[in-house]
C-alpha cells in the first residue's frame, strides 16, 4: 500500500513537472508572431502578417547571431514598415542588437512615423538606458529599464526583451535572457502603425547591427525569451 501511494505522489509530480514545462513554452506560437523580421538577406516579414520592411540608405546584410543581420550606419540606414499592424492589449518585442556608435543619443529599435495618442516609441534613450513609450499612457507616456547600452556593452550583441501588458498594467524589461526590472505602468492599448526599424521620421538613426526582430501579440515569460534568444526562432517554433 505504502509502495503504491509513492508511486501515485511520483507520478503527480511528474505530471506537474510536465505541465509546467509545457505552459512554459505556450505563448511561442507561430499565430502569435505579428513581425518577424530576420534579416537574412532582406527585411521580410516571417510572420505572415504581410508587414515585410523596406530597407532605405546603404544598410548592408552582415554576418548575426543567427544567419545574417543588418548594419545600418546611424545616418540615414532605416527599415521602414509601411503598413500599419494593430491595436494589442499585450505585446514582446524580442531581438538582438549590437551598437556600435552614437552612445548617449537617440538610438531607435522601432518607433512608429509621428508621435500621436497610443504610438509606440521603443529606443534607446540619451540616458543610455532602453525606453518604452506609448504616447498618453497611464502613469506617463515613458518607462524605462535599469539596464544602459553603453561602455562595455558597446561593440558586443546583447538579447533584449520588453513585455507590455494593459491587462496587467505592467512593462518588464529582459536582457541577455534574465529579468531586470517590472515596473507598474499603463494600462492603453499599444499601437503598431506605421515606423521605422533602427531610425524615426529620419532621425534618431541605430548604428550598429540588429538581428531576429520579433514583436509578438502576447507577453511572453522569461523561458520563452531565453528559448528564442538561445536557439532563435525557426528552432523555437518547431519544438
Amino acid at each position: 500500500m505504502l509502495k503504491m501511494i509513492r508511486r501515485i505522489k511520483l507520478f503527480t509530480l511528474v505530471v506537474i513537472i510536465s505541465l509546467i514545462a509545457v505552459q512554459s513554452m505556450a505563448e511561442i506560437k507561430a499565430d502569435s508572431l505579428i513581425l518577424g523580421l530576420l534579416f537574412e538577406g532582406n527585411a521580410k516579414d516571417v510572420s505572415g502578417s504581410g508587414v515585410d520592411g523596406k530597407v532605405e540608405g546603404g544598410a548592408k546584410f552582415v554576418a548575426g547571431k543567427f544567419g545574417k543581420a543588418i548594419q545600418l550606419d546611424g545616418k540615414d540606414d532605416v527599415v521602414k514598415i509601411d503598413k500599419k499592424i494593430g491595436h494589442f492589449e499585450e505585446i514582446s518585442f524580442v531581438h538582438w542588437v549590437l551598437s556600435t556608435g552614437r552612445d548617449g543619443q537617440w538610438r531607435v529599435f522601432f518607433d512608429n512615423n509621428g508621435w500621436k495618442v497610443g504610438d509606440i516609441h521603443y529606443q534607446l534613450h540619451p540616458n543610455k538606458k532602453i525606453q518604452f513609450c506609448i504616447h498618453s499612457n497611464v502613469g506617463g507616456s515613458d518607462t524605462f529599464a535599469t539596464e544602459m547600452i553603453t561602455g562595455k556593452r558597446m561593440g558586443t550583441w546583447v538579447h533584449v526583451a520588453t513585455v507590455y501588458s494593459a491587462k496587467e498594467k505592467k512593462v518588464r524589461f529582459y536582457v541577455d535572457g534574465k529579468f531586470d526590472v517590472e515596473n507598474k505602468w499603463g494600462g492603453n492599448p499599444a499601437v503598431l502603425d506605421k515606423a521605422g526599424v533602427g531610425g524615426w521620421d529620419g532621425q534618431r538613426q541605430f548604428e550598429g547591427m540588429m538581428d531576429e526582430f520579433l514583436i509578438f501579440k502576447s507577453a511572453l515569460n522569461e523561458e520563452d525569451i531565453q528559448t528564442l534568444m538561445k536557439d532563435g526562432l525557426e528552432k523555437a517554433l518547431s519544438v
